[in-house]
Formats: C-alpha cells, sequence, structure tokens
C-alpha cells in the first residue's frame, strides 16, 4: 500500500492511510502545501464540496493533482518559479457536481475516516480481498461478473461455490447488512430460494464496496456479523457508457451529467444469460432468468446542497430441476426499491444526509418432489412485503481531532405470507430437531406488521497525534417479536499508531438483530418473530507497513451471541430444489453460540502488480441441550493468494484458495421396522475432503480511438478440474441377493460443488 499519509488531515493520518477517496480536496491541497510543494488557485475554482472520488494510482504532487482534480474540470498548469498552477481546463465546463452529486457536499464521515478495526475496502474498482485500492474489481475471475463474489476472498469469509452468499467471521447469511447508496437491502440475490448464485449488483452500478467483518461503528444497526457497504458508480461530465456481453450476462450504462454540472443522470440494465448458458451445455437444471435494471437523476442547487432520486429493480422467472429430475419448481420474483435522497453540506463543518424509501418485495413459488427413498411432497408459497423507511445522519467537524455524528432511521413494515405444503418422507432421521412424523401437512396464513426504530451518538477524536478513537452508543426497538424489542448497544474503537508505519486497533462492542418481516421461515412451521439475538464482538489487530509496497496484518477476533436465532439447515444436502419437503431438514435452536479466530495477510502493490497471501484459523459452534457443534460452515483453516499484473494493453489475474472440508455428519440405518430410521453422529463432528480451488482470467485491451476501448476477457473457475465435495447425497436403496431376497440399505453419496466453468466476454467503455 502507498504510504499516503502525509496527504491527509490530521484525524484522517492517524486512521487509514492511502485511503483516499472522499478525503476534501482542500483538505489534500493544504496538506501537500504545509510539505513544500507550492500550490496557486482561487476559491471560486476549488469548491469546499469538492472530495476526492476515486483512489489516485500517482504518487510525484503533479501528478497525483492532476488525477485528483481531472473529475473535477480542473488541470495543473506551471506557475512562478517553482509553483503549481491550478486553473479550469479548456473547452469543458464546469462541474458542480461529481458522480453522485449527493455525496459531494458531505460524504459520510466513515468514508472519510477508518479508524473501526475488521474494516477492509475494496478500491473504486474493487480489488481482491485483503489487498486494498490496488486490482480492479473487473480483473478478478469470478463467476458471473458478480462484485459481491469477491467477498468471499477475505480472511474469515465461508461461502460455497455454487452461492454468492457469505458467512462473515461464523455469522448466518441474514447476519450481515447489505446497504447501497446508504439504503438497506433485503435479500439481494437473484434466484432467492434456489442458492443465491449471483448477487442482484449490477457491476456497472458500484464504485466502491466496503467490508466491515466486525467491530463496526453504531452507524450501522440490527445486524450482528458485518457489514457489506456498496456506494454507487459516480458519474463524469459529458455522457459516457459501457456495455458488457459474456457467457453469463449482457448489459450496458449510461451516465452524464448537463452542461453545466448541476445535474447528472445514470442509469444501468443487465440481463442474466443462465438460460441461454444452460441451452449451450444443454443442462437439465432448468430455465432461470433475470435482470435488474437502476437509474437515478440528482440535483445540487448551491455549494451545500443536491437531492438526488433513485430505482432499482430486481426481476426473476425460474423453472428449476434437480440434477436427476426428481424436483420440479416454478418461481418468480420481484424488489423494488426508490428513495430521494437529500445531502447537505457547508464549509463549517456541519453536514448530514437524509434519505426516505420504499421497498416492495413479491415472489411466488410452486413445486414438487417425488425422490424415491427419500420422500415426496408439493408446496405453494406467495409472500408480500412493503417497507417504508426514512434515515438521516448527521456530523459535525469541530476541529482537525474531533468529529460528532449521530442519526436515527425509522421504519414501517408490513407482510403477507400464504403457505401451504404436503410432505411425505421414506425415512426418518434419528437426531434432534428433525421431523418425527412419516407424513405432515402445512396451511399458513400470515399478515404481520410491526416497526423498527433506531438511533446512534458516536464521537470519533483523537487526544493525541498518535492516537484516534471512537466511542458510540446506539438505541434499537423493533415490534414484530412478543417480548420487548428495546436495545442499547455501547461500542468502541481505539487506535495507536506508535510508528508512521504501524497501527494497533482494538475494538470492543454489543450488537442486536431482529428478525425483519420478510424472515419468518414459514416453509419451516415457523408462525412467530423471534427476540433479537446479541452478539458481543471484541477484535485486536496490529498492521505493519514493511516496504513501502507490502503490508502486513494480522487479527484475533471473539464473538460471543446470547440468544441466537434459531434456524433450519439440511443437515446432509443442502444442493436441492426444495430442501423444506426433506427429511434431513432440521430444527437448530442453540442457547449460546461462538465464533473465534486468528487471521494473518499479506498484501503487495507496486507498479503493475498487485498480490495478496492470507490464512485463517477459526472455529464457530452452537451450544445445544448443553453440548456444542461446529456449524455447517465451519471453515477451521483457510489459505487464500493470488495476484495480478496489468500492462499496457493486457492484464492477467489468478486466485486461489484452499481449506478443510466442509463439516459433515455421519450416518446409517439403524432400523426398518416398524418405519425405516437412520442413525445420526454428533452434528458436523466429520469433514468433506479438503477444499482447493484456483480460479484465471487474461484480458487485451484494445484503443477505440474515439469510440472508448473494448476489453475482451477469458475466466476460468476451477481452472485444475478439482473435485471438491460441497455436501452428501442420500437414499434408501433395495438390492436383490442371489435367494432374491430383497437388502435394504442406505445409499450415501458425497456431491461435487462446481466443476471447471469457463466464460467468455468483451467490455465496450465509451
Amino acid at each position: 500500500m502507498r504510504n499516503l499519509a502525509f496527504l491527509l488531515v490530521p484525524l484522517a493520518a492517524a486512521a487509514e492511510a492511502a485511503d483516499y477517496r472522499g478525503v476534501q480536496v482542500e483538505a489534500v491541497l493544504e496538506s501537500l502545501r504545509s510539505g513544500g510543494v507550492e500550490i496557486l488557485y482561487s476559491s471560486d475554482l476549488v469548491k469546499p464540496w469538492m472530495r476526492v472520488e476515486q483512489e489516485p494510482r500517482a504518487i510525484e504532487p503533479r501528478a497525483l493533482l492532476a488525477e485528483i482534480l481531472s473529475r473535477h474540470g480542473i488541470a495543473v498548469a506551471d506557475g512562478p518559479g517553482d509553483s503549481l498552477m491550478l486553473v479550469r481546463e479548456k473547452s469543458r465546463a464546469p462541474r458542480h457536481a461529481a458522480a453522485g452529486s449527493p455525496r459531494s457536499p458531505a460524504p459520510a464521515p466513515i468514508e472519510a475516516v477508518v479508524v473501526s478495526a475488521s474494516h477492509y475496502r475494496f478500491g473504486d474498482e474493487p480489488s481482491p480481498p485483503v489487498v486494498l485500492g490496488s486490482a480492479e474489481l473487473e480483473s478478478l475471475p469470478d463467476i458471473g461478473e458478480d462484485p459481491v463474489r469477491a467477498i468471499a476472498r477475505l480472511p474469515g469469509v465461508a461461502g460455497q461455490d455454487f452461492t454468492s452468499r457469505y458467512h462473515l467471521r461464523g455469522g448466518t447469511e441474514a447476519e450481515t447488512l447489505i446497504r447501497y447508496d446508504d439504503l438497506r437491502l433485503y435479500n439481494p440475490y437473484h434466484l432467492k430460494d434456489f442458492f443465491g448464485i449471483f448477487s442482484s449488483i449490477d457491476p456497472a452500478i458500484v464504485s466502491d464496496i466496503r467490508v466491515y467483518t466486525g467491530g463496526f461503528p453504531v452507524a450501522f444497526g440490527d445486524r450482528s456479523s458485518g457489514v457489506v457497504d456498496i456506494a454507487p458508480r459516480l458519474t463524469g461530465r459529458g455522457y459516457q457508457g459501457e456495455a458488457v456481453a459474456s457467457l453469463f450476462s449482457v448489459g450496458a450504462s449510461f451516465d452524464g451529467a448537463a452542461d453545466d454540472g448541476a445535474t447528472d443522470w445514470a442509469f444501468a440494465v443487465r440481463r442474466g444469460n443462465m438460460d441461454v448458458f444452460f441451452d449451450l451445455v444443454d443442462s437439465t437444471l432448468g430455465e432461470p432468468e433475470y435482470h435488474d435494471v437502476y437509474g437515478r437523476v440528482g440535483r445540487r442547487f448551491n455549494d451545500w446542497l443536491a437531492v438526488s432520486a433513485s430505482a432499482l429493480a430486481f426481476d426473476d422467472e425460474i423453472l428449476a430441476f434437480d440434477s436427476d429430475q426428481e424436483e420440479e419448481a416454478v418461481a418468480e420474483y420481484r424488489d423494488e426499491y426508490y428513495w430521494i435522497r437529500a445531502d447537505l453540506g457547508a464549509p463549517d463543518g456541519l453536514g448530514g444526509r437524509v434519505l426516505a424509501a420504499h421497498t416492495r418485495l413479491d415472489s411466488e413459488r410452486t413445486g414438487s418432489a417425488d425422490l424415491p427413498g427419500v420422500g415426496s411432497g408439493t408446496l405453494a408459497d406467495q409472500r408480500e412485503f412493503t417497507i417504508d423507511s426514512i434515515q438521516a445522519d448527521g456530523w459535525w467537524r469541530a476541529g482537525a481531532r474531533s468529529l460528532l455524528q449521530a442519526g436515527f432511521e425509522w421504519r414501517d413494515q408490513q407482510g403477507r405470507y400464504d403457505y401451504v405444503d404436503e410432505a411425505g418422507f421414506e425415512l426418518l432421521f434419528l437426531t434432534p430437531g428433525a421431523p418425527l412424523a412419516p407424513s405432515r401437512v402445512r396451511d399458513i396464513h400470515l399478515r404481520p406488521s410491526g416497526r423498527q426504530a433506531g438511533a446512534y451518538v458516536n464521537w470519533r477524536f483523537e487526544p493525541v497525534a498518535a492516537i484516534a478513537t471512537d466511542v458510540g452508543i446506539r438505541w434499537d426497538r423493533e415490534t414484530l417479536s412478543d417480548q420487548d424489542g428495546s436495545q442499547w448497544s455501547p461500542r468502541a474503537v481505539l487506535m495507536w499508531q506508535p510508528r508512521e508505519d504501524t497501527r494497533l486497533r482494538l475494538g470492543w462492542g454489543r450488537y442486536y438483530q431482529a428478525q425483519s418481516v420478510n424472515e419468518l421461515q414459514v416453509s419451516d412451521g415457523q408462525v412467530s418473530y423471534q427476540p433479537a439475538q446479541r452478539a458481543t464482538h471484541l477484535v485486536a489487530s496490529i498492521e505493519r507497513d514493511l516496504t513501502g509496497a507490502m503490508t502486513l496484518r494480522a487479527e484475533l477476533y471473539r464473538k460471543d451471541y446470547d440468544d441466537p436465532i434459531a434456524r433450519y439447515e439440511s443437515l446432509l444436502n443442502t444442493l436441492v430444489v426444495l430442501p423444506e419437503l426433506k427429511p434431513d431438514r432440521i430444527l437448530i435452536a442453540p442457547e449460546k453460540s461462538l465464533a473465534e479466530g486468528a487471521e494473518v495477510s499479506l498484501r503487495y502493490e507496486k507498479d503493475a502488480f498487485s498480490g495478496w497471501v492470507a490464512y485463517t484459523h477459526s472455529r464457530v459452534l452452537d451450544r445445544v441441550a448443553g453440548e456444542w457443534f461446529h456449524r455447517s460452515w465451519d471453515q477451521r483453516d483457510y489459505a487464500s493468494g493470488g495476484l495480478s499484473w496489468r500492462g499496457d494493453r493486457w492484464e492477467a489475474s489468478f486466485a486461489a484458495a484452499l481449506h478443510r472440508g466442509w463439516p459433515t455428519t455421519a450416518v446409517e440405518l439403524a432400523t426398518l421396522e416398524p418405519f425405516p430410521l437412520v442413525a445420526a453422529g454428533k452434528r458436523n463432528a466429520d469433514n468433506l475432503s479438503n477444499y482447493a480451488r484456483v480460479d484465471l482470467r487474461i484480458a487485451r485491451r484494445f484503443d477505440l480511438g474515439s469510440a472508448g476501448e473494448l476489453t475482451a476477457f477469458l475466466e476460468v473457475s476451477n481452472v485444475a478440474k478439482r473435485n471438491n465435495d460441497c455436501c452428501v447425497e442420500y437414499e434408501l436403496e433395495d438390492e436383490n441377493d442371489d435367494g432374491e431376497e430383497v437388502d435394504t440399505f442406505l445409499d450415501v453419496e458425497r456431491r461435487p460443488s462446481l466443476p471447471l466453468i469457463p466464460s467468455l466476454g468483451v467490455l465496450w467503455k465509451f
């Protein structure tokens, strides 16, 4: 990582060096001046609301200024003597609002100064995990050009190949807060009930992704493991766009600003090509179709007020089968988000934002299963939710060493569940939480409604030059559950920088999470909302810049859960279309839970090369009836690494991952009379085979002159054709012996994860 701390204001210098995006341009200029660089400019040219919009690559002062200021229509010229003079670029109108002008007047202090432990940042075009601010997202070899899949490469993050969902430091998938433009997104995945293969986030609308794997600030509430905060892509002057076509998706995006720069707009649309891909490989898994649409328009009224209106919609239509054509499901999903955002900021350090939103989530699913030796059934599932919300955040920069933040949020939630199923099982499992009867009928109709509210206060200050700290408290309340839903969450982080190249952090905090209106597991028989669970985080880390290009980081963490939210899981086979119709679907209701681990990572960035290597040793446990069990995604030893190279025209990258096999449970047929019963050993006490995967991406850029730039790329996932186990398939089988007597046995087979998957595509930027 480049050592850029000398360019930041004192508070930022004590925090995260080289985290440039969001820093005030005036602060950068003044820091350069204090370092001996003479710069001449007019306050009519450089406005207080101007911020650094992209992480710069240059280090030399003149090149650094040119890179930062060009997006604001400002050029660097020679001044008197050895001075540099800032002038308006010729033949270009002044630009009053950078992309996403709402972020220009007063971006969130969290983005400008990072004190928190367990914070990872992906650059303007996101880079590989742990390698912060170097390679672009589009250079990553990830399936389906999905920006969210990059998160799974971070230390302490676990995820299966066939899903874009992930577990942050042992938490469930539902324990991660996902936001776009500061708006909370609910289960933002395509093919939601079918593994969530891809996220619903188009890379064309992403500026950067910030990931907190633990110890996150009080501004983020109602989730107990981590935060994925996605910022919208910034629009440029004039008009520009890009189009992409690959085996997995095709899409286009456009953005621009009016001649005076005060009005800007953006639009993007994308369609998934999985149905086309399945046709090409003659797959019998179904016909999945999905698309997403995004639009926004913004207006800056003056230097301290900007307003934008945005919309984001996801659509899915799915006909899905399992690999043996024994399960069939048809589903439709429609997610809609509409929001208006006002950003306010003034030169005196006061700032804030207000966001009002309307969210609508609709889904309809029908299906049937007929699995000989396992069970059969049908289901019909229809859900509708509306969520109206308002949130406000404000901050006051009381000098260079103090920052006060406060905010609140409120949500009104309405829902409708109509769920019916019939299921019959040909065997039952002798394990806690499994079905007890060979057949069942469910008919559930619910109309839940409730409210959530939250408020916080946070003080970020620097008592001395080498120490920075966050101290805050948060209050949350929800009314969906029957119990009193009011909670207080104190949190604190201390960072000490004993040397310019060394940073130590210690963080502690309490985190509450309540079920949202759409999180009731009615398909598993759940008819009431559970009280909020509580997690207590303790994080300690040290980061050392070994050289100007290499940084070493080590971190210890512990997360203790009280009253964890009960959940339902498949004991053996997770790769099924209708898991609620299977006899290995079990209830897990822990008394307590624990996640702890140690992470070590080394990252390198210099010139055209960047890379990383990381190792995590961890465990995540549930205590049920006084006994501790590993969670199904317990990833006890995990190593990852990668290398990226970017030349004038060519670029290449690879990423590798290795970890101990996923936990599984040993089972055997116990008896056939009066009904087939399967005895299960201790849950998740065994492991599948060790996991290893290498992914590769090669790309070639072509200069099209005035028509822009074209990039052709080839991506290969699992290039070594590794047969990684994902889960276990089971069924009762009959076999005749020589005496024509029937011998019934339990057939248990391991199922593989994804095979080698290639993808070809082109990206045109114009």
